[in-house]
C-alpha cells in the first residue's frame, strides 16, 4: 500500500531520535523487498512466509546503499535506509505482513533545517533520487476564532451544494479526534493566505440527521475555495455512516515536491475499521501519495 496513485513507492510513518521509520502493509511487497535485500524468497517468496511462521519479526541489515527522500514539515530531507523490519501478518492489526523502514539522516546535520525533529509524521520517497529542501514560509496561523469560523464556513458550503440549505445540529469545534461537529485548519505551505479545512458537520433536515465531511483548500473569504476531498453526505443511524461511507479527519500536512503540500488525512469507516485507512495526498492535484491501513500498529 505504499504506492499509490503517482506510480512511485511512498510511505507513511514517524520520525524518531535522527531516524525515520516507515510502514507498507502487504504481502507482496514485504516478499520482493525481502528478496532485493536477501536474494532469498523469490518466485512464490515461500522462504519469508516459512519465517514468519516461526518468529513473528525479522529484521534484515541491507547490504547496499538504498535511498530515499523524507518529506515532513521541515521540508525534503535525503535519507538512507539502515534497517528493514518484516513483521508477521496480524501482527501489526492488519491481515497481511508489514514491513518497516528504518531511514537514518546524514550525521552532523548534513541535511541542514529539513531534517524532522522526533516525534512527526514523514512521508518517505521511496525508489527516487534523494534531494533536499527547506519547506518554506506556510500561511500564517489562524486565532482558535477565525479557525473555527472558516471551518463552520466551509461546513456551510458544503451543506448549500445541496441546493436546501440545513442547519448544523452543533456548533463546530476544532478537534481532529471527534467523530463529529468539529474540523481542522491546516497553513498550506509557501503560500500566504491559503489553507487546508477538514470537517465532520452534523445537519438537522426534516426527520433526519446527516453527517457531511470533507477537505477543501480555500483563502479565509472562501473566493477560492476548491475541494480536495469532496462532500460526503450521509445520513447517520444510531450515530453511525453507513457502510462505504467516510468520515475525513485532517490530520496535518508535510512539504511535498516543488513548493507544494501533501495533507495527512484519515479516512475513517464506521462500520468496518479494517477499511479505515491514513493517507497523504497533493493538495493541488488530489493525487494519493502514500496510504496504509488506520488501524496500523506495529511491535
Amino acid at each position: 500500500m505504499g504506492c499509490a496513485g503517482t506510480g512511485r513507492p511512498a510511505a507513511l510513518g514517524w520520525s524518531l531520535g535522527g531516524e525515520a521509520h516507515v510502514f507498507i502493509a502487504g504481502d507482496r511487497l514485504a516478499r520482493d523487498l525481502y528478496h532485493q535485500l536477501t536474494g532469498n524468497g523469490g518466485g512464490g517468496g515461500g522462504d519469508l512466509a516459512d519465517s514468519l511462521r516461526i518468529r513473528p519479526l525479522i529484521t534484515v541489515d541491507p547490504d547496499s546503499r538504498r535511498n530515499a527522500t523524507v518529506l515532513s514539515a521541515s521540508g525534503a530531507a535525503p535519507a538512507r535506509l539502515v534497517l528493514a523490519r518484516f513483521h508477521a501478518p496480524e501482527t501489526c492489526g492488519y491481515a497481511e505482513s508489514v514491513t518497516e523502514l528504518v531511514f537514518a539522516f546524514p550525521p552532523g546535520g548534513a541535511a541542514g533545517h529539513s531534517t524532522p525533529p522526533s516525534h512527526v509524521p514523514v512521508v518517505a520517497l521511496l525508489n527516487a533520487q534523494p534531494f533536499a529542501g527547506g519547506a518554506g514560509t506556510p500561511s500564517s496561523s489562524l486565532s482558535r476564532q477565525a479557525a473555527i469560523h472558516l471551518v463552520t464556513r466551509v461546513a456551510q458550503r458544503a451543506d448549500s451544494m445541496s441546493g436546501s440549505p440545513a442547519a448544523l445540529l452543533r456548533p463546530l469545534v476544532l478537534d481532529a479526534d471527534q467523530a463529529s461537529d468539529a474540523g481542522e485548519v491546516v497553513p498550506l505551505f509557501r503560500s500566504s493566505s491559503s489553507y487546508a479545512v477538514g470537517f465532520r458537520g452534523r445537519f438537522v433536515r426534516a426527520a433526519d440527521t446527516l453527517l457531511i465531511t470533507g477537505v477543501a483548500v480555500t483563502d479565509t473569504a472562501l473566493r477560492a475555495l476548491r475541494w480536495v476531498l469532496r462532500p460526503q453526505r450521509t445520513r447517520l443511524v444510531g450515530g453511525m455512516i453507513s457502510a462505504g461511507a467516510r468520515r475525513y479527519s485532517l490530520r496535518g500536512a508535510v512539504a511535498g515536491e516543488g513548493g507544494g503540500t501533501l495533507l495527512l488525512v484519515d479516512e475513517i469507516a464506521d462500520v468496518s475499521i479494517s477499511d479505515s485507512r491514513a493517507v497523504a495526498l497533493d493538495a493541488a492535484t488530489r493525487t494519493v501519495i502514500a496510504e496504509q491501513p488506520l488501524a496500523l500498529r506495529c511491535p
